[in-house]
């Protein structure tokens, strides 16, 4: 799930229900799609997308994800916990090391 909420280079760890229904809201709101119209799509109540939302649904299934997350045009992907840096960070972490301290000028 990666847009302008979760930059690449930025480590945003997901770990729990309710940090993946509050990113779920945030690419809904994206979407501009509201929880009525989502829940229409897949055949849920409005609700249960709002209890999912909140962190309140407990027992939501990854099938019933899959398909809220197809309904904006998403798909969920899975990326290392542990990212080795690329060279583009290695060197834009350089320039950016060599424009402070006493001695940039």
């Amino acid at each position: 799930m990666k847009d302008e909420f979760m930059p690449l280079n930025t480590c945003s760890a997901i770990e729990t229900l309710p940090d993946v229904g509050h990113r779920f809201r945030q690419l809904r709101e994206k979407a501009g799609k509201t929880q009525s119209e989502v829940a229409g799509a897949v055949g849920m109540r409005q609700e249960a997308i709002s209890r999912f939302e909140s962190g309140r649904g407990a027992d939501f299934s990854l099938t019933k994800l899959l398909r809220l997350l197809q309904v904006l045009g998403m798909e969920l992907d899975f990326v290392s916990a542990t990212r080795r840096p690329t060279l583009s960070s290695i060197l834009e972490e350089r320039r950016h090391n060599a424009n402070v301290g006493p001695d940039s000028r």
